[in-house]
């Protein structure tokens, strides 16, 4: 039976919305913070336009082949990014899911908030999703070289709508960022679209 959940992270930057926004955009920058764990041996094409494609391929020894296919379907620049992606683990689609990107301006900084709705096609555990969201923030915030302001004490991913759901493979969730993004598994980790870490 197929699963639903909506899930959303926050996160506050200590650059501007145009600095956060860029590190989605940028193919090089990207592939950095969202590429997965070190061994992952990741590939990304990215075509970050309306209509455009996102591709991630990742393989962690021993473990499944890790697909990411992303649409981007609106883009605004530096204040929203929303995009449509799967996650395929050996080539069996495990998930599929709705993102969306907010920027928003936080005194000298960027409030993040990410989206997800998602529908999980295997009877794995879905909560690993959240994790993962969360995870690729704290990988972007690295990238961008800072350290998020303390004064708003957010940085959270929690489920809606309901109890919290059992949860898909851990490389379902992540590439994005994803899109990203994310990292489910067989039994270990990797990205997905949009930067999650995940995958």
């Amino acid at each position: 039976m197929i699963r639903h959940a909506t899930f959303v992270a926050e996160h506050v930057y200590a650059v501007p919305p145009v600095e956060v926004f860029s590190a989605w955009a940028d193919p090089a920058v990207k592939a950095r913070w969202a590429g997965g764990p070190p061994g992952w041996n990741p590939r990304l094409d990215l075509d970050f336009r309306v209509d455009g494609v996102e591709r991630y391929h990742g393989t962690r020894a021993g473990g499944p082949a890790h697909t990411v296919q992303a649409r981007y379907l609106d883009i605004v620049p530096s204040k929203r990014i929303v995009y449509s992606y799967d996650v395929l683990l050996d080539q069996v689609r495990v998930l599929v899911s709705l993102a969306t990107i907010e920027f928003a301006r936080h005194g000298p900084g960027t409030r993040l908030v990410h989206t997800e709705q998602a529908a999980f096609l295997t009877e794995d555990d879905t909560s690993l999703l959240e994790q993962q969201m969360r995870e690729a923030l704290k990988s972007l915030e690295a990238e961008l070289g800072g350290q998020a302001p303390s004064a708003t004490g957010r940085d959270a991913a929690r489920p809606l709508g309901g109890p919290a759901p059992p949860v898909a493979r851990q490389d379902a969730a992540s590439l994005l960022g994803g899109p990203a993004p994310s990292a489910a598994r067989r039994d270990a980790a990797g990205p997905l679209p949009g930067g999650e870490r995940r995958p």
